[in-house]
């Protein structure tokens, strides 16, 4: 225990430093968070498109639906703010050598790595996020409770946590391939599957996004339980988030062994 307080105190400071360093070229950042509000707001058009040719999907209303869009794009936020470093491990850090220079640090590569992540701009993500998330609990005539409050933030850190494990068993390909983006973003991008009742699709579309790859915990299930549908299942999000990061850092360190200096 004592370990891993000490590792989350070290990945902060490295955050710190990142955040620091990024905030130097503030238009920059701004221009960011801009341009993901904007992509994120046509995505949200065409939800609503979809519901001009029908009332409800699976049971699901229009409402219901983008509270479980923001309750999505909030973890997506976090992730973005805290993994984004983990698409570079290829063509950034073992292809160009850097990767060796971390090996030296006396702490664990995977912890300053992540803490390098300089994706700020996520900071739309989780802005619009919250706002949708919020305007829709309203919308529903959910009341916001302070221990509502709490149950947000804390499953949409869950949320991210599991994304983040997912995202991070997959950058081991990175020490064989040296491209782990294309292949990080191939299993990333199946949250998107969440960002609709899952009710819509079959029955393997279902069980790889609940049992292989549990997206569904991420919004899925929280969202059930704010709208009171399902009080249970997203009480699992904690313990899936601990075994996932279990297996990811198990898996990284078996990979790290297998690691090869490019030679530069």
């Amino acid at each position: 225990m004592k370990n891993i307080i000490h590792n989350m105190q070290l990945y902060f400071s490295f955050f710190e430093a990142s955040l620091k360093e990024v905030l130097i070229y503030r238009l920059d950042c701004i221009a960011g968070m801009i341009s993901q509000i904007v992509t994120q707001l046509v995505s949200i058009i065409f939800v609503w498109i979809t519901y001009q040719n029908t009332d409800n999907l699976a049971g699901w209303t229009f409402k219901q639906s983008l509270l479980l869009y923001g309750i999505m794009l909030t973890s997506i936020g976090l992730v973005d703010l805290c993994f984004d470093s983990l698409y570079d491990i290829g063509p950034k850090y073992i292809r160009e050598g850097t990767f060796d220079k971390i090996l030296l640090r006396p702490v664990h590569p995977l912890i300053s790595i992540i803490g390098e992540s300089k994706a700020f701009t996520a900071f739309g993500y989780l802005g619009l996020g919250l706002f949708i998330t919020i305007s829709m609990l309203a919308k529903l005539a959910i009341p916001i409770t302070f221990v509502l409050i709490l149950k947000i933030i804390f499953f949409s850190i869950i949320g991210a946590a599991i994304i983040g494990a997912i995202i991070t068993i997959f950058s081991i390909s990175s020490f064989w391939t040296y491209k782990s983006n294309e292949i990080i973003w191939t299993f990333f991008r199946m949250y998107t599957f969440t960002q609709y009742p899952i009710e819509i699709y079959n029955g393997f579309i279902k069980f790889l996004i609940t049992c292989i790859l549990p997206f569904a915990f991420v919004a899925y299930y929280p969202t059930m339980n704010y709208l009171g549908i399902d009080k249970y299942m997203t009480w699992l999000s904690p313990i899936i988030a601990i075994i996932l990061w279990i297996i990811a850092v198990n898996v990284w360190n078996w990979a790290l062994k297998k690691y090869r200096s490019t030679g530069n």
